[in-house]
């Protein structure tokens, strides 16, 4: 079958996501027809334009009578509707500038005169009354986001410029409701489904995905659609339901992603292969190239040899196939294949694997980088790394070289499978990329960059010609000395990103992080020594942590913040996952006080309640404020009791001497 992976809508508005052109890499290097395509971007284009910002103002003005009293927000609205012209005027030279087309634009922003100004436009000027054209960016970022902000009020109440319906599957019960949720979406329907038709007229003129080959119309057809977060649900949906009404039988529609790999790898609704023919799990590379290599797919009836993949067996009713083992009990075994066979197929589908993580790399054949923006939502250099920049994403390796934090997702294959790459495929399609897009800087996804691996990549990078700029995840252990990260800086790395998770001896060691709260300020003061930038990724409400750990891991994570060892941090509220070394441990019965709590549903059953989570509840607001001052406004001397507010007799003041440990690893406090 002729092969169309589509990502579907949302993801980051600044850089092609890379999942859907490793796939389109490794089908053309089987030999098979396959095309990529991001509708991600193009739907957000298509609403943020001069033709959809007037249907978006349409739209919006049937919501006003339902307002009812409501004078605040009526009186917010009109203002928006008194600068409509001025917004769609605007739009298109606003996403043209953001997209690196029209630098000439940032002058106009700085004079100001005519712009629709919305509350987070209004406050980037606040302060100096004005802007410099250094500072357009980020008045045109808040333009954009006032717009969202009114997309969202008025529209679509799960639209995002990222996301959609992000929360949305933490809440449904069953896939029906998510189905709902998507049929019921006006934008979806009235920007992404025109999308699809016209990708999929142009397969159907063709005969599948190719545009050159001369199949017949009728020639089969697999669609692959990729969702790597909660918030392309929705989308996914939508693009199955359109295949389906545009191909019939002719299409088999496959789903897969890092949200399912992770979220829907013990789904038990049925419902979810009433739209999607199979579902894919992990690289899936072994699975997809069975898939597409049928010449006559039969519906309902899957082909020999699928290791990772799920459907549905119509004669049971039950969903058949193994996604790593063990399967869920309520799910049957491929009964096409005997033990021996089907053993024998996993052991074919990893060689496959294995053969593509090191060797197969996209090199972006296809994407257009002209569409993506640079957004720039924060003043921390740091932070802005993610959306400021149209990165070309790799990975360094594939899984976690450590596989032991108790809070991770360690049993899946995605994670405890650790392979590095081959680095001599993996720059020659960077250089490909490279010169295709005129693109230079790289960032590594996916889990840590081993140590020795970014010496070697620094030191080839370093005798380049034209070196590549890169970054990407860390684990902060000892490996990092200073003279590797001085080599790994000089070979261009900028920046890390890593966990820390609870910054406290105790925390560090029952969370089995793998280094002491020493070991990781030593690490972090190797990287600053190189002038590497670094964001910490932080947890809180632990199962057993007490209150009085978490007051001292901001403390530290305060002082680091002061000390210049991490440039920027997020915290995250705990969630237990059923595929955590944590929640394997209690059915071990090795963590006897913890108690999850069944899920409420059958759809996506990955992410578990416990007793007791509800007392971390406090925490949210004070960590999300603090952080907010010690890091975007560089307010460190602020201390964390000062972001208790009405929590304040509920809340210990730290006790951890931070400065204390500092010393010891050898930082000194000026």
């Amino acid at each position: 079958m002729d092969t169309l992976i589509i990502q579907v809508p949302f993801t980051q508005l600044n850089t092609a996501y890379p999942a859907i052109w490793y796939l389109d890499a490794f089908l053309r290097r089987e030999g098979l027809r396959c095309q990529a395509r991001d509708t991600a971007i193009a739907c957000f284009r298509a609403i943020f334009s001069s033709t959809g910002l007037p249907r978006i103002f349409e739209r919006a003005r049937q919501f006003v009578p339902q307002l009812k009293g409501d004078q605040v927000t009526a009186r917010r609205l009109a203002a928006y509707f008194s600068q409509e012209a001025a917004y769609c005027r605007l739009i298109d030279g606003l996403c043209a500038y953001l997209a690196g087309e029209d630098p000439a634009f940032a002058y106009r922003l700085a004079v100001g005169a005519d712009l629709p100004l919305g509350m987070r436009a209004e406050a980037v000027l606040e302060p100096a009354g004005g802007i410099s054209v250094e500072e357009a960016p980020a008045l045109a970022t808040a333009i954009l986001n006032d717009l969202a902000d009114f997309v969202r009020y008025t529209v679509d109440p799960n639209f995002e410029t990222v996301r959609y319906a992000n929360s949305l599957p933490a809440s449904v019960q069953h896939f029906a409701d998510l189905v709902a949720v998507a049929e019921g979406s006006w934008l979806l329907a009235e920007f992404y489904r025109p999308i699809l038709a016209t990708i999929f007229d142009a397969a159907a003129a063709n005969g599948g995905a190719s545009a050159t080959d001369g199949a017949p119309v009728d020639q089969p057809l697999l669609i692959g659609l990729s969702v790597p977060f909660p918030g392309c649900l929705a989308g996914a949906v939508v693009a199955a339901q359109a295949a389906r009404a545009h191909f019939g039988d002719r299409a088999t529609i496959l789903l897969g992603g890092a949200y399912v790999s992770t979220e829907l790898r013990e789904c038990l609704d049925p419902a979810l292969f009433n739209l999607f023919d199979y579902v894919c799990y992990d690289a899936g590379y072994a699975d997809l190239a069975i898939l597409a290599r049928q010449t006559a797919p039969v519906p309902g009836l899957a082909p020999p040899g699928l290791s990772q993949t799920r459907w549905l067996d119509r004669a049971t009713g039950r969903i058949a196939g193994a996604a790593d083992a063990p399967p869920p009990a309520a799910v049957l075994p491929p009964e096409a294949a005997s033990p021996a066979a089907s053993n024998a197929a996993r052991a074919g589908a990893a060689d496959v694997e294995h053969a593509a993580i090191a060797l197969v790399h996209p090199d972006y054949h296809g994407a257009d980088f002209r569409q993506y923006l640079r957004i720039v939502d924060s003043p921390n250099p740091m932070h802005r790394l993610w959306n400021d920049t149209p990165w070309l994403k790799y990975r360094l390796a594939h899984g976690c070289y450590w596989q032991r934090c108790a809070f991770c997702d360690t049993q899946l294959h995605y994670i405890r499978h650790y392979q590095p790459v081959k680095l001599d495929s993996l720059l020659a399609a960077m250089d490909e990329a490279a010169a295709r897009h005129r693109l230079y800087g790289i960032h590594f996804v996916d889990e840590a960059m081993p140590p020795a691996l970014v010496r070697d990549f620094a030191a080839r990078n370093r005798q380049r010609t034209r070196p590549f700029t890169f970054w990407g995840n860390a684990r902060f252990d000892k490996s990092w000395t200073e003279s590797l990260c001085a080599e790994a800086a000089a070979g261009g790395l900028i920046a890390v990103s890593g966990g820390i998770e609870i910054a406290t001896t105790a925390g560090l060691e029952v969370i089995d992080k793998g280094f002491s709260l020493v070991q990781l300020v030593r690490s972090l003061a190797n990287f600053k020594a190189a002038g590497i930038l670094v964001h910490a990724y932080l947890i809180y409400g632990f199962p057993g942590q007490d209150h009085q750990d978490i007051a001292d891991s901001a403390e530290m994570v305060r002082q680091l913040l002061a000390e210049g060892l991490i440039d920027s941090a997020f915290w995250h509220r705990f969630v237990l996952t059923r595929h955590s070394r944590l929640y394997a441990d209690w059915q071990r019965g090795l963590v006897p006080s913890l108690e999850p709590l069944p899920p409420p549903g059958s759809f996506a059953i990955n992410d578990l309640r416990f007793q007791g989570e509800a007392q971390y509840e406090v925490w949210t607001q004070v960590l999300d404020s603090a952080l907010a001052a010690w890091a975007d406004r560089g307010e460190t001397t602020l201390p964390l009791p000062q972001f208790y507010g009405a929590a304040a007799s509920r809340l210990p003041r730290p006790r951890l001497n931070a400065r204390q440990l500092l010393r010891q690893a050898g930082v000194s406090q000026g």
